[in-house]
């Protein structure tokens, strides 16, 4: 996998771009490269709730040649896509046979780098009521359904039972990790007032920001009023102010770990399993402590802060321009270009690569886009490497990058899916100079990308529709022969090619002598038998592409160019023989007779389509005339 000579290490993970994720995926980059492993991290962006959109974002879980992989990295906690995380695992145990390590959660048959959750709140906890001396605590967890979220519950609970606090349901609420069940809580805990709360304890840090946020709109003040605690110790907790009093694990600890207990599976070394990951706790203003700032470290990271939110700026201004730049794209190739050019919007990116499945506007939806894509065929439409376009090249999906184009020392990738809505029409991988996650940006700079597609196989699927219309108005249903109208049109079109060349215009006409007596003996049914007979016969004799046109009723035409009198007799000896094959093996109790004539016009510019026309109709109706004197 990844067509170098290095095992690859596969993480599965949602919005790569958030911190945690972000410094797990780093470790366990730079871990794999000391080992020698490349790393694909197939990652989700989140849907808002978009079903459609979530089927085909999971759907990066099929993209994966599981056999290949030489060890797999979970994020199960954080896969919010609906069925990302199922989907991996019933490949995983259908396809794989290399060690899986899950972080933060334990899975069964897995092996798992784990924080203790049954304590890891305890400092935070027995701060408040020992330092603080507070009896009203109130609780805000994650999911019902998250073990995270039980563990430390219990040990909110367990510690108040410890202490002779009872315990007060009122005073628990189940949050969602996120930000809008929080707002909610805080509406509900302060319409009791009875449980206005000393302090509020959360079970992670966005949590507790937005905590503070809820009550601060309500004029409540933290720590004045009501003293908050997160949880994680994300970057935001320490610049949000007050900062939040929380406990962090070393997040790069367990992306190393991860790698390490592969590693030593794979050469017969398993470490112990689980394994822990120590968590510090950092006390801070939000809970009513005093702590002394480092000054210089609160310059600097102001000064990021606020580079980052001018370079959000731009980066908005940038993709919304994109997006109007790339509105009016109607082809591939125009797309391919556009995207050189934006793709400075993705700052510090080495190589990007964009590879659509074959027949990619064609593909409908959802399942049929599983591990079977390993056995089919992708195009790389698009390859920039360190500022070098690539020219594109089809590879085995297998392979996930062309190998070409890789670099002879252990790689890592970020992937994607690239779909509109359940749409699936390929994927992109993208790799930084420093090894770093994309900004959030690139979901909607990859939407961009994903929705000039969909304009693109729209206007494929219009012109498809146009080009069928016209065909239908142009074509005869019954026969599939051009009709009367394409006569005056195609064939303007050939006789203007003849004068331009130089060269000849055949026209042949041909009539059925007894089409009435077969309609009025055999009914309508047997007068369409004959009358597709002839003109299969005629598109089985043109050779050249040749206008094989039914003119109406029992009357043909053909059209066609370079023409002289061996080809003309070839052309009628073709003809005569489907007839006479028709007629001798014939199971409906009738043959088919045919007069017919023709012209060979070296054409120019005053020549017209009548008039050759007008030639071959006076010989076929010459034929017709001395068949008639001989009584055929």
């Amino acid at each position: 996998m990844l067509g170098n000579s290095f095992k690859t290490i596969g993480v599965f993970v949602s919005r790569a771009d958030d911190e945690y994720q972000d410094k797990v995926c780093r470790a366990i980059y730079h871990r794999a490269y000391e080992l020698g492993y490349n790393v694909g991290i197939f990652s989700t962006f989140v849907g808002r709730g978009d079903p459609s959109y979530e089927i085909a974002e999971s759907n990066i879980a099929n993209i994966v040649k599981y056999e290949d992989l030489a060890g797999i990295i979970l994020l199960p906690d954080i896969m919010f896509v609906k069925d990302y995380i199922q989907k991996v695992i019933d490949n995983i145990k259908k396809y794989s046979n290399c060690p899986v390590v899950s972080l933060r959660q334990t899975m069964e048959g897995f092996q798992s780098v784990l924080v203790k959750d049954d304590d890891i709140l305890e400092e935070i906890i027995l701060h408040f009521i020992n330092h603080h001396k507070f009896t009203k605590l109130n609780f805000l967890t994650g999911p019902e359904d998250n073990p995270a979220s039980i563990q430390r519950l219990n040990t909110y609970k367990r510690i108040l039972t410890e202490h002779g606090i009872p315990i007060d349901e009122d005073r628990i609420r189940f949050g969602d990790f996120w930000k809008a069940a929080a707002y909610d809580v805080v509406e509900e805990w302060l319409a009791m007032p009875d449980k206005f709360p000393e302090a509020i304890i959360c079970a992670n840090d966005i949590m507790a920001v937005t905590v503070c946020d809820a009550l601060a709109e309500r004029g409540i003040m933290v720590p004045r009023d009501i003293a908050v605690s997160g949880c994680d110790n994300i970057d935001m907790s320490l610049d949000y102010n007050p900062p939040i009093t929380t406990v962090g694990v070393p997040v790069a600890d367990m992306g190393r770990e991860a790698v390490d207990k592969i590693h030593m599976l794979n050469i017969g070394k398993p470490k112990e399993d689980p394994s822990y990951i120590k968590f510090v706790t950092h006390i801070r203003e939000s809970c009513g402590c005093k702590i002394n700032i480092d000054i210089e470290e609160s310059y600097r990271r102001r000064n990021h802060i606020l580079k980052e939110l001018a370079d959000r700026d731009t980066t908005i201004f940038d993709t919304a321009y994109m997006s109007i730049d790339l509105t009016g794209v109607t082809t591939l190739e125009e797309l391919n270009n556009k995207l050189a050019s934006y793709s400075y919007i993705n700052k510090g990116f080495s190589s990007f690569y964009m590879c659509l499945f074959k027949d990619w506007d064609k593909y409908k939806s959802n399942e049929e886009y599983g591990v079977a894509l390993s056995d089919r065929e992708v195009t790389m439409e698009v390859g920039i490497k360190r500022g070098d376009w690539l020219q594109k090249v089809s590879f085995e999906a297998k392979e996930l990058l062309p190998s070409i184009y890789l670099d002879p020392e252990p790689q890592a990738f970020y992937f994607n899916m690239i779909h509109h809505r359940e749409n699936c029409y390929g994927y992109t991988a993208i790799n930084f100079k420093k090894f770093q996650a994309y900004k959030a940006s690139y979901q909607g700079w990859l939407t961009n990308v994903c929705n000039a597609l969909e304009n693109i196989k729209i206007h494929n699927e219009l012109n498809m529709l146009v080009f069928k219309l016209e065909d239908i108005s142009i074509k005869d249903e019954l026969t599939g022969l051009y009709n009367r109208r394409a006569l005056h049109t195609l064939g303007q079109k050939y006789l203007e090619q003849s004068v331009e060349n130089n060269s000849n215009l055949m026209v042949f006409s041909a009539d059925m002598d007894n089409l009435k007596n077969i309609n009025d003996k055999h009914g309508h049914a047997g007068g369409d038998i004959a009358i597709k007979v002839v003109a299969d016969a005629l598109l089985n004799s043109a050779e050249d592409d040749e206008i094989c046109i039914r003119l109406g009723g029992d009357e043909f035409s053909v059209v066609g160019i370079d023409y002289d009198d061996e080809k003309i007799a070839q052309f009628i000896k073709n003809f005569d023989c489907a007839i006479q094959s028709f007629n001798q093996n014939n199971e409906h109790d009738f043959n088919i007779s045919i007069s017919y004539g023709w012209s060979i016009t070296k054409a120019n510019r005053y020549t017209t389509l009548e008039e050759c026309l007008s030639v071959a109709d006076k010989k076929m109706y010459l034929q017709k005339y001395e068949k008639k004197k001989r009584g055929l």
